[in-house]
């Protein structure tokens, strides 16, 4: 059995989403007289596509975004790219204390002669890598927590200047 290499495996998904992009395409705009009615060129499923196409994309709620829920979403996806920071940056600071031993290169110029990783190196990667970004977190909600109480008050300043 043949191995799949990168390049494959990216055209494969690369052309397993196609269909999917197709469906979340926004429909194209329709007169008001046309829109109950289907028309003769269009397939017989072609009416039920742009109702199927907005159920498929997600509610936006109303009203304020919820703070916990930024900071979340922020963290988590800060996590891959803090945990290959902070990788390279352990690495690097192994190779400099063992005096630029080739066999401690840092992680592009590692190969089958390095010396491993124990577990409790790969433990502080992780827990550097969860507390970087709690921090990315912790600062991006402070940062719009600022913007929205900037924008509340010129809200408020406008509303006043008005008569």
């Amino acid at each position: 059995m043949r191995r799949l290499g990168p390049a494959s495996i990216v055209a494969l998904s690369l052309l397993a989403a196609l269909p999917l992009r197709a469906q979340v395409q926004a429909p194209a705009q329709v007169p008001a007289a046309q829109a109950g009615a289907p028309s003769a060129a269009a397939p017989s499923g072609a009416a039920a596509a742009p109702a199927a196409a907005a159920a498929a994309l997600p509610v936006v709620p109303a009203g304020p975004e919820n703070p916990f829920r930024r900071f979340e979403i922020v963290s988590l996806g800060a996590f891959p790219i803090m945990l290959f920071y902070s990788g390279f940056c352990f690495d690097l600071e192994r190779y400099i204390a063992n005096g630029y031993n080739s066999q401690y290169a840092p992680w592009p110029f590692q190969n089958q002669y390095s010396a491993p990783l124990t577990d409790a190196d790969r433990y502080t990667r992780i827990g550097a890598a969860l507390g970087a970004c709690v921090v990315v977190g912790a600062i991006d909600a402070y940062i719009h927590a600022m913007k929205v109480k900037k924008a509340r008050r010129l809200r408020e300043a406008q509303e006043a200047s008005e008569p």
